[in-house]
């Protein structure tokens, strides 16, 4: 059996795409101390690769993840290169595959998404290690590996909704 043609034109969804990455790049570099000393952000920017690439993977190709990373860097006063290159090792690592791309069910994003986070962390601290040439401190990336993985159901759940009911994808679709 075919599946089935997308009806609408994807201005839309790739419009969403555009703002979701935006918006998850400024609030990933807005200064949130709720104690002093300590920032709590989730990876945002890693979130919105993760779905989008899962629901319209055209639009996250690799050049794009990878100015995601840069402008990350760029906005967060991280050493160049290293968000760049821990969210294309991971991507590629954990992306969805195949004809339907991401389950239409929660557990299996989740637990994928965990295994993308995880990596993303561990490349990260590894590369700020020999970027800085001393250990980064794990105290925040800690903190923003619990934040992510205590936000990203929520969103894997929006997204999961959104997909059974217009088989489009996530946003206007």
């Amino acid at each position: 059996m075919r599946k089935p043609q997308e009806r609408s034109a994807p201005y839309w969804s790739a419009l969403g795409c555009v703002l979701s990455v935006v918006a998850a790049l400024l609030f990933q570099a807005a200064p949130t101390r709720l104690i002093e000393g300590i920032t709590i952000m989730p990876t945002w920017p890693l979130m919105v690769i993760f779905l989008w690439s899962g629901l319209r993977p055209y639009f996250m190709p690799p050049i794009a993840v990878f100015a995601i990373g840069i402008t990350q860097d760029l906005l967060t006063g991280a050493p160049m290169g290293i968000w760049a290159l821990s969210y294309l090792v991971s991507i590629s690592v954990f992306r969805f595959r195949g004809e339907d791309g991401m389950p239409r069910d929660l557990p299996p994003i989740v637990l994928r998404f965990g295994g993308t986070l995880l990596l993303a962390q561990a490349i990260a601290f590894s590369a700020g290690f020999f970027a800085l040439g001393e250990m980064p401190h794990l105290q925040p990336l800690i903190i923003e590996t619990i934040a992510s993985i205590l936000m990203f159901p929520m969103l894997a759940f929006l997204a999961v909704r959104r997909r059974r009911g217009s088989r489009s994808g996530f946003i206007g679709g």
